[in-house]
């Protein structure tokens, strides 16, 4: 009996002592303690350690991360995604980007510390604004070699608009007049704009690397004036076709 209320006492104890709360901060600091207050701007907290008899305080805008003591969560960050070289996707709070290396911060039922990743094994980090940087910066790769891989990914992933292919199909088809004809060339030899792909998985070389820009652009003006080329003689042959069952069928 005794054997057992002691069990009872040490397991009660042992409760207490991991009953607590854990904030995490916006550089990855944890934080354990237990929430006395808390507002829309700052939280205010009790120490886990008995002798500190002050509470602390912290601003809301600087915790990224709250796990209660009952096991609730509060996540006050959008997510980013880090993708690996396996097609892995992962999901977190990205606190540091370093030359070599990612550190990030994702909750998987546990608090644990900032994670720090090899960032060669990684093939893009994409974060929750919009930007995208590559997991590895292809440091070692020569000038050609960026710009061979350019024309490679244009010729996978530019996509010519579809309105600039309608304005050809329009000038093929009423070329009888010589305005539209300037205007079809004009359209077909404007160097091509509109570059970025998401599905592009080195979109962001198009910001950062000239050489691989300078493939992609020159793939890119190819595809272009073959895709606006033969627009406009669908359409002039639309036209020449018309005018035929005009003049001689109607």
């Amino acid at each position: 009996m005794k054997t057992i209320l002691f069990l009872l006492f040490i397991g009660f104890l042992s409760l207490i002592s991991f009953s607590q709360d854990t904030l995490v901060t916006n550089d990855g600091s944890l934080i354990p303690g237990n929430i006395v207050s808390q507002d829309n701007d700052f939280i205010t907290y009790s120490s886990l350690d008995t002798s500190v008899k002050e509470l602390g305080l912290i601003a809301r805008s600087n915790v990224i991360f709250i796990k209660y003591q009952n096991s609730k969560t509060e996540q006050m960050f959008a997510n980013d995604t880090l993708i690996t070289k396996d097609g892995v996707f992962i999901f977190g709070k990205v606190i540091e980007i370093e030359p070599s290396s990612v550190i990030y911060f994702s909750y998987n039922g546990r608090v644990n510390p900032p994670i720090v990743m090899i960032r060669s094994d990684l093939l893009l980090i994409k974060l929750h604004d919009g930007t995208k940087e590559l997991g590895s910066q292809q440091s070692g790769m020569s000038e050609s070699g960026n710009f061979n891989m350019g024309v490679s990914d244009a010729k996978k992933y530019y996509k010519t608009s579809s309105g600039l292919l309608v304005g050809e199909v329009l000038c093929g088809i009423t070329s009888l007049y010589l305005a539209p004809i300037v205007a079809a060339t004009i359209l077909c030899y404007v160097p091509p704009q509109k570059l970025n792909n998401s599905k592009n998985p080195n979109d962001a070389l198009l910001n950062s690397n000239l050489a691989y820009k300078t493939g992609f652009v020159s793939e890119a003006k190819k595809k272009k004036r073959i895709a606006a080329t033969t627009a406009y003689f669908s359409g002039l042959v639309a036209f020449v076709g018309t005018a035929i069952y005009l003049i001689f069928i109607w």
